[in-house]
């Protein structure tokens, strides 16, 4: 757990969740929300998109569906996608379904210049656990090395890659030589 607080992923719950949008729109009878350019925060943690509809403006417990140009991002972690299902549970992000074509994200690595990059076309980031499923024309790379597949889970805070094949498809990797190897 400490690890995941020194990466900015767990936050503090207490912290204020703040909303911006250019506009919104409640339909009490529907108990449904919408808003234009959304952008919400708690701590290190953000999402933004054109549009938003949420169940409620309880944080307690709401779904929330962001489409166009969505962005979640935290202190080491950005997710882009065309839309997102999102559910904050307690006062905080718990688990987004992004999809796009394709959605993506990128990690920054501690003492890494090189990022972790990844897409498929639904990316299913829990933010409990840190980790991103990737399915559907799945990729993962760390810059130098891709892993490629019908089904990825990439482990955010232990920077490691589950890679399954399936019927429609195997696992395939690319692996670049050390750039200390003579070619010996």
């Amino acid at each position: 757990m400490a690890a995941q607080e020194e990466l900015g992923i767990n936050f503090d719950r207490s912290a204020p969740i703040s909303l911006d949008a250019a506009s919104s729109e409640f339909d009490r009878r529907n108990d449904r929300l919408s808003f234009t350019d959304l952008t919400i925060r708690q701590g290190a943690m953000g999402i933004s998109a054109d549009q938003a509809i949420a169940t409620g403006l309880d944080f307690d417990d709401s779904v929330w569906m962001f489409t166009g140009n969505v962005v979640i991002q935290s202190a080491n972690t950005r997710a882009w996608s065309d839309a997102a299902q999102v559910r904050f549970l307690n006062h905080r992000l718990q688990s987004a379904r992004l999809t796009g074509q394709p959605a993506k994200f990128e990690q920054e690595r501690e003492g890494q210049e090189q990022l972790t990059e990844g897409r498929a076309r639904i990316m299913e980031y829990d933010l409990e656990t840190n980790l991103i499923r990737m399915t559907d024309d799945a990729w993962v790379s760390d810059g130098a090395n891709e892993v490629s597949g019908p089904r990825i889970a990439y482990d955010l805070t232990r920077e490691f890659i589950i890679a399954d094949g399936d019927e429609q498809g195997q696992v395939r990797m690319k692996i670049q030589p050390s750039a200390d190897q003579d070619g010996s």
